[in-house]
């Protein structure tokens, strides 16, 4: 059967130059391509057809039109992620799809997730917070209130999956969506995620609600598994720039044609590492800001306890601290 490698990437040098990298990432680990095609949505395809010349990619050109179809009257730019998906399931509606954030890349060979599409399966990126802890783990970052409006909307509420009520409540779980491989079986369920993604975002204007309906779909229908061994997905706003310096520096250094090639194995898992230690080093630098001493020190040591032969560790937690 085949498999779908879908990413959405619009509006920017910087943006297009992360995609690319992603999927030069993904094929650095020389998967089995048999049975997989790449579909790209982009209001640019010549930014990408210099690279994958030779690769069997179909690109969907993003429009005006199809970009307000799929925000459905709203400025909720996530609903365009599961238009793509919904778009692309009622295309190849027989067909498994694993789509991914372009802020990412591959830190595992990708034939785990693409050898794993069973019914009833699926993947996310990572769990991230059980929904009754929502309120505090956003109030660190003074955004509580979108959570406190979310629980209020679904509190009791009896809402519907393929015409079956639910309920959801705070033991239920949100996963980051920068990765979803999703079996053809979940193709009958997109109306759903669309439905509840506009609901959820319409009464609670919680940024992570398309994120939020995924989850709470797949975790009716589907055993959810983690596909953060596989990807690496540099979503905080800090680790972008880190990141969108990195490819730059690459471009700048290399000749036009084969600024990615060069890309190992080897340098997926330092950059990993790097990305790593600078969430922790982040988290730091958030926890004296807020005077969160007990939490300062389990950062310090954290990092420290990761990288304990890395001396230049302690030079970079003073910087944090100052």
């Amino acid at each position: 059967m085949f498999k779908n490698f879908v990413l959405l990437s619009y509006g920017s040098t910087v943006e297009y130059r992360r995609a690319i990298f992603c999927i030069y990432s993904f094929l650095s680990w020389k998967p089995d391509l048999k049975n997989t095609r790449f579909i790209i949505y982009t209001d640019n395809p010549e930014a990408f057809k210099t690279y994958f010349s030779s690769l069997n990619i179909e690109y969907v050109l993003l429009t005006a039109d199809l970009e307000r179809q799929f925000l459905k009257g709203t400025t909720f730019h996530h609903l365009k992620k599961v238009g793509v998906i919904d778009s692309t399931f009622k295309k190849y509606p027989n067909e498994h799809l694993f789509f991914v954030d372009t802020d990412t890349f591959f830190i595992g060979n990708p034939s785990r997730i693409l050898n794993s599409f069973i019914s009833g399966k699926s993947f996310l990126h990572k769990r991230e917070y059980r929904l009754g802890d929502a309120i505090s783990e956003f109030a660190v970052f003074n955004q509580a209130h979108f959570p406190l409006s979310f629980m209020k909307f679904i509190s009791g509420r009896v809402l519907k999956i393929n015409n079956e009520t639910v309920k959801f409540n705070e033991n239920d779980y949100s996963w980051n969506t920068g990765v979803l491989a999703l079996n053809s079986d979940f193709s009958s369920f997109m109306a759903d995620v669309t439905d509840l993604t506009f609901e959820f975002y319409q009464n609670s204007k919680w940024f992570v609600s398309e994120q939020l309906a995924f989850s709470l779909v797949l975790q009716k229908v589907t055993e959810i598994k983690p596909a953060d061994g596989v990807v690496f997905h540099y979503w905080g706003q800090r680790q972008k720039q880190f990141m969108d310096n990195y490819l730059k520096e690459l471009v700048s250094s290399n000749s036009l044609n084969n600024q990615f090639l060069g890309i190992t194995i080897s340098d997926l898992k330092q950059l990993e590492k790097m990305l790593s230690n600078d969430i922790i080093l982040e988290q730091i630098n958030i926890a004296i800001r807020k005077k969160d001493y007990p939490y300062l020190l389990k950062q310090s040591l954290k990092i420290i306890l990761k990288n304990p032969l890395n001396t230049n560790i302690y030079k970079q937690i003073y910087k944090e601290l100052n």
